[in-house]
């Protein structure tokens, strides 16, 4: 039997596979445990031009033998791309009468893939197919509970599909941005208007993969903390949908961290839709983590400013909050020659005061 907990699951690993591919291997492998089968996979392609191109839970040498030569031969998923895309056809219907044909006998057969559902998911020209085979038993395979399962899978499978495309063309066509993007100090979360993380950078996986009251899901991103969870919903809510008066708004909060770790500061803001679907909202979080260090490089603020090292030295020293007296012990320095350091400092930042240096110089940190 089928339980909420297997549906949850398997939807969980599809999504995650949207912005991780080589995670299709264990959405496949979720899908064949829930079900009772011998392997699925999502198949690329139509006619003789099939590939298990997206991961699958089936046997590495029915995979190879099937892409090698077999997937030209392949009468099951010929008659599920001459229907229409999502009807789900069984094992048992679509073998009949070919029991003796070369592709059964040779590659079906052998491997106890004699049975099972299988759908086209999108048509040509990207054709997607969803595989789920299983050895033939005293009862068919497509029963109402395994059919019913897989129909309520299929718009999750076309939207991880479609996410995942969309993903690869913005990184074909941005690459530079998304390289900027994961250079960034903080992390970076781009949300769909139905809440699917649709991007994130390199910081933010690091923070979701730390599991430190931060993770996420199928449906987004989520706070473990149930209150800060409702706050974070409801910022998202605020960004991405359009109010009477055509605003969208976001928010600001702390997210706390079961580790005791300072909280996150967790910004929420609209994003404009992209060009290609006006009416598309897209939301931002940006997640700054104040555990890590703030300070800008060194070499950032002298190309910036044309700081000497010296005066560079002087100027990180008192972004740190040390003294005086602790910069000129530390730098063996006199008093005065720090106090001059920091008076070029000041006039090549046209900063006045050490409290206007400082905030300048945090201001700058990506």
């Amino acid at each position: 039997m089928v339980t909420i907990d297997d549906f949850s699951r398997v939807v969980s690993t599809i999504y995650a596979s949207s912005t991780d591919p080589a995670n299709w291997a264990v959405a496949m492998a979720d899908i064949s445990r829930a079900l009772g089968a011998t392997g699925s996979g999502l198949v690329i392609g139509a006619s003789g031009g099939r590939s298990v191109a997206l991961g699958s839970s089936m046997p590495a040498e029915a995979i190879t033998t099937y892409e090698q030569y077999y997937h030209s031969l392949d009468f099951v998923l010929h008659a599920c791309e001459v229907s229409p895309a999502g009807l789900i056809r069984g094992g048992r219907e679509l073998l009949a009468e070919r029991t003796n044909s070369e592709f059964y006998a040779d590659w079906q057969s052998p491997f106890d893939l004699t049975d099972g559902l299988f759908v086209q998911l999108s048509a040509a020209p990207k054709s997607h197919s969803l595989a789920i085979s299983a050895p033939e038993r005293s009862e068919p395979f497509d029963t109402a509970e395994r059919v019913g399962f897989v129909s309520a899978l299929i718009p999750h499978l076309r939207q991880a599909l479609r996410t995942q495309e969309h993903l690869a063309e913005l990184g074909e066509a941005a690459a530079g941005a998304a390289e900027a993007i994961d250079s960034l100090r903080h992390g970076v979360v781009v949300l769909a208007g139905t809440r699917v993380v649709v991007h994130f950078n390199a910081m933010a996986r690091r923070i979701f993969n730390a599991d430190d009251g931060l993770r996420v899901c199928a449906d987004g991103v989520h706070a473990t903390r149930r209150s800060t969870d409702e706050k974070l919903q409801n910022a998202v809510t605020a960004a991405l949908v359009t109010q009477p008066n055509g605003a969208r708004s976001g928010d600001s909060l702390l997210c706390s961290r079961p580790s005791g770790k300072r909280p996150y500061v967790i910004h929420v803001v609209p994003l404009a839709p992209p060009a290609d679907e006006p009416s598309a909202t897209r939301a931002l979080l940006l997640i700054v983590d104040p555990e890590r260090g703030r300070e800008p490089p060194t070499a950032v603020i002298r190309q910036l400013f044309g700081l000497t090292k010296a005066e560079a030295d002087v100027a990180m020293r008192i972004v740190n909050g040390d003294a005086l007296d602790t910069i000129a012990a530390d730098l063996v320095l006199s008093r005065a020659t720090v106090k001059t350091h920091l008076q070029r400092v000041f006039d090549k930042t046209d900063t006045h005061r050490q409290a206007e240096l400082v905030r300048l110089l945090m201001a700058i940190v990506p």
